[in-house]
């Protein structure tokens, strides 16, 4: 009997948390949220967002943010309603934004194991894979996002907010695979 997951992936943009996202998907059964989806919808559907840069904050992309997180929000709470393993693809880069992931789980009356997993990378790797998002489209700042904010507001993955706690570091995939496999598949 597989056991029902809430994996929490958090880390800088560019850090790999949707690369390492996508393995764990593609070898489990379980449910990936990612607020790029609606993001994406919201530029592509709904006039007011649709010239916004979300690589840098401004009023419209703290309102879209405010809709993508109801969304996701949502999304996780009805998936582990329904007994769903989830992995959330950007849970956030503080605890509170962390914990209040964790809080959807009070109302579900079931044992869920948490896993967080922490995207780590060398401050310069992370800046050139920034800078490369910049050069790619020239409205974007990500660079300047991360200088400017994220880098201040980062809060490091303690150890004590989820049951298993991993550090991917773009090479330990594998590793951060089968240590999830094998609680997944571990029978209660």
């Amino acid at each position: 009997m597989n056991r029902q997951l809430l994996i929490l992936l958090s880390g800088h943009n560019a850090s790999g948390k949707s690369t390492l996202a996508k393995k764990i998907v593609s070898e489990l059964d379980i449910n990936q949220v990612n607020g790029d989806i609606v993001r994406n919808m919201l530029i592509a559907n709904v006039k007011f967002y649709s010239d916004i840069h979300y690589s840098y904050p401004s009023d419209r992309t703290i309102s879209a943010s405010k809709v993508i997180s109801v969304f996701r929000k949502e999304l996780v709470r009805e998936l582990l309603f329904q007994d769903q393993s989830v992995l959330i693809d950007g849970a956030g880069i503080t605890k509170k934004a962390r914990t209040n992931y964790l809080k959807l789980i009070d109302n579900c009356n079931k044992e869920i194991i948490i896993i967080m997993i922490e995207a780590i990378l060398e401050e310069d790797e992370l800046l050139a894979r920034l800078s490369d998002r910049d050069k790619k489209d020239k409205k974007h700042r990500w660079v300047d996002f991360y200088r400017d904010i994220r880098k201040k507001e980062y809060e490091p993955v303690e150890n004590s907010e989820a049951d298993l706690v991993l550090r991917y570091d773009q090479k330990n995939s594998r590793e951060i695979i089968q240590a999830i496999k094998d609680i997944y598949n571990r029978t209660s």
